[in-house]
């Protein structure tokens, strides 16, 4: 939930959770909610939330909140041609190179100055992401009125901490409850990266602290 200085009538918020599969589905039901409103419509969910693959969805819909119908056919695009090779390196080379490495870092006790820190390397998505994903556009989504926030969970792997970095309308607040905060930003490519990040599998994203 996002606070205002002021009390407003209740705004219908999106909640897209995490998971590969899960996100996948959300998109066939994006697509029957699309079927149902006129061509041309801007998005019908002024809040919008995500975690981890749910946040890119998430973002997507953000970016072109202008067009709901367009944002839904840009996701279902990606979505339809979506392989492997596109979240982490699975080509014969690039196990092998991760392999190596991290034989490396064990037989010299970790006593590298780069030892790796995850297992897969996720560099085709944050390319993937780079080419579908303007999150600079978010911001004018916000200005034209069709959006009032969106929000990207993380989990702070020093801290504990689950953040939701969100960036919307100028009267939102910042919040902070038990392991929980709330923390206004612009969001980038960097913050779909950090969401999506598994411990071990896939690389954390440094945002701040």
């Amino acid at each position: 939930m996002l606070f205002t200085k002021k009390s407003d009538a209740p705004k219908l918020g999106l909640i897209l959770s995490g998971g590969g599969a899960r996100a996948a589905y959300q998109v066939g039901v994006l697509k029957a909610i699309a079927r149902l409103t006129p061509k041309g419509t801007p998005n019908p969910f002024p809040i919008i939330c995500g975690t981890s693959a749910g946040a890119i969805n998430a973002a997507a819909l953000a970016i072109y909140a202008q067009d709901y119908r367009d944002a839904v056919q840009r996701l279902d695009f990606v979505w339809k041609n979506f392989h492997t090779k596109q979240v982490f390196r699975s080509d014969t080379l690039g196990v092998g190179l991760t392999t190596l490495h991290w034989l490396t870092a064990l037989l010299t006790g970790g006593l590298g100055k780069h030892n790796p820190v995850a297992l897969l390397n996720r560099k085709p998505l944050r390319k993937l992401l780079n080419k579908y994903m303007p999150c600079e556009k978010i911001q004018a989504s916000i200005d034209a009125g069709v959006l009032h926030a969106i929000s990207i969970s993380a989990s702070g792997y020093t801290s504990g901490q689950s953040v939701s970095f969100y960036q919307g309308i100028e009267s939102l607040e910042p919040w902070e409850r038990a392991r929980r905060l709330g923390c206004p930003e612009v969001i980038t490519l960097e913050h779909l990266m950090a969401s999506s990040a598994i411990p071990l599998f896939f690389e954390a994203e440094k945002i701040h602290r």
